[in-house]
């Protein structure tokens, strides 16, 4: 639930946002994460294969802003209120997994604002067999769902004395 653009992976260089950090997080790990300004490189480690921590890819919380670094030049993507859930790319699968416990599926687009996102199994269980905060999302009455982001691809001004 939520919007998704599509920007090429290999433009984007790194990433500073307002919002919880500086690990990604999941449907159902949310704790842990501390609110304040953030900033990670590019990089397309995966979990238990690299040692490059924190992940680059994937799910963070809370944003109110974001700055998204490319080779194009930097955007900035800022709402009214946080943004429930910023999608940096999509998160590669490990080699050596037999299963998809721990690369649930994304949404399609590489940048996407959500409301709502996947929980995460483990190397032995799916998600689903994990507790009330590992169910699938549903939409309950069909309520739309609406909100503001702001796209700024102006220059950032640089003030020095």
């Amino acid at each position: 639930m939520g919007i998704t653009f599509d920007y090429p992976e290999k433009l984007i260089t790194g990433m500073k946002w307002l919002g919880r950090g500086p690990y990604r997080v999941w449907k159902n790990r949310l704790k842990g994460m501390k609110y304040g300004i953030w900033h990670k490189a590019y990089n397309d480690a995966i979990t238990g294969e690299d040692f490059e921590y924190p992940e680059f890819k994937g799910y963070h919380a809370d944003v109110k802003w974001v700055v998204i670094e490319t080779k194009q030049g930097n955007f900035t993507v800022s709402a009214d209120d946080k943004i429930p859930f910023l999608q940096m790319l999509q998160p590669g699968k490990a080699k050596t997994a037999t299963n998809d416990n721990t690369n649930p599926a994304f949404p399609t687009g590489s940048i996407g604002f959500l409301n709502s996102i996947s929980a995460i199994g483990t190397k032995f269980q799916a998600a689903t067999l994990m507790g009330s905060q590992s169910q699938k999302n549903t939409m309950l009455n069909y309520t739309p769902i609406s909100g503001k982001l702001r796209f700024n691809f102006l220059p950032e001004l640089v003030v020095s004395n």
